[in-house]
C-alpha cells in the first residue's frame, strides 16, 4: 500500500525536507564503523524525514524563566524564536503537512543526534484534518548556547497509524508460558555467551558479531517468517507546486 504525505509550503521557498540519511556523525567514530552493526538504531536513523534549516541559528538561554531569557541570532526572524517560557526555543515548520485519513505525524528531534544542552520535545500531530502548521520545540537542559548551522536538521517526521496505541493491550507473562520463545531464547543465550567466550580469549575474534538480528533469522539458522527490514530509504519529496 502506498501513501501520500502532502506537504503544503507557506513561503515560496520553504526549508528543505528530505528522507533521513542513514549517517551520523558519532557513529563514524567508531572503528570499522562498528555502530552501524546495531540495526535497530541504524534502521531508528532513517526512519522518516528530516526538515532541514535554510540557516544559521545560535540560541542562548540564561537560565531565567521567561520568554525574554533567550535570545536568539538569526537571519529569517521567525525561523527560530522565543516564544514559549521556561527555556523553550520554538522553530518554524512552514508547512502544513496532510496525511491520509487515520493516519498521522510524529515529530521528534533527528533521531540518534546528540546536541548538547538542548533536548528536543516530541509530539503527535492530528495531520489528517490539521488546516494550519505546527511548531516544533527544543528545551534547554541548562543555561549556555547552542548552535545549528544551515542545512542541519532540526526535526524528523514519520508517518504512524491514529490512535494505534490505545487499542493496543500489553499483556505480562513468563518466559516458561512459551515453550518455543523459551527454546529460542535459552539458544540465542548459549551463542551469544560463546561469541563472547571467544572474543575475550582471541584478539583476532574482537570484532566478531553476531549477525543473527542483522540477517533476520534464529540461533538455529531458522529464518524469522515476518517482514525483516536491512535497509530502509525514505523515498525523496517530488515538488509538485504549481507554477505562479
Amino acid at each position: 500500500m502506498s501513501l501520500i504525505l502532502e506537504a503544503y509550503a507557506i513561503h515560496e521557498s520553504p526549508q528543505p525536507l528530505a528522507p533521513a540519511p542513514a549517517e551520523r556523525d558519532w557513529m563514524e567514530e567508531f572503528a570499522g564503523r562498528h555502530a552501524y552493526r546495531c540495526l535497530p538504531v541504524a534502521i531508528g536513523n532513517t526512519y522518516g524525514w528530516q526538515l532541514l534549516l535554510p540557516v544559521d541559528v545560535t540560541a542562548e538561554w540564561n537560565g531565567g524563566p521567561g520568554a525574554s531569557d533567550i535570545t536568539v541570532l538569526c537571519s529569517h526572524p521567525h525561523q527560530a524564536i522565543s516564544h514559549f517560557q521556561c527555556g523553550v526555543l520554538t522553530f518554524d515548520v512552514a508547512y502544513i503537512f496532510r496525511t491520509p485519513p487515520g493516519y498521522h505525524l510524529l515529530v521528534t528531534g533527528p533521531t540518534n543526534v546528540i546536541k548538547d544542552g538542548v533536548a528536543p520535545m516530541t509530539a503527535l500531530v492530528e495531520s489528517d484534518w490539521l488546516p494550519y502548521p505546527f511548531t516544533f520545540n527544543y528545551r534547554f537542559t541548562r543555561p549556555c548556547k547552542v548552535t545549528w548551522k544551515a542545512g542541519e536538521p532540526y526535526a524528523q517526521i514519520c508517518v504512524v497509524q491514529a490512535n494505534l496505541q490505545q487499542s493496543v493491550q500489553p499483556v505480562i507473562r513468563r518466559l516458561s508460558d512459551n515453550p518455543q520463545l523459551t527454546a529460542d531464547h535459552i539458544a540465542w543465550r548459549t551463542r551469544r555467551s560463546d561469541l563472547l567466550a571467544r572474543q575475550r580469549a582471541s584478539e583476532a575474534c574482537k570484532r566478531a558479531w553476531d549477525k543473527d538480528y542483522f540477517h533476520g533469522r534464529y540461533a538455529d539458522g531458522r529464518e524469522a517468517q515476518t517482514e525483516h527490514t536491512i535497509k530502509l530509504r525514505p523515498k525523496t519529496p517530488l515538488d509538485k507546486r504549481s507554477p505562479e
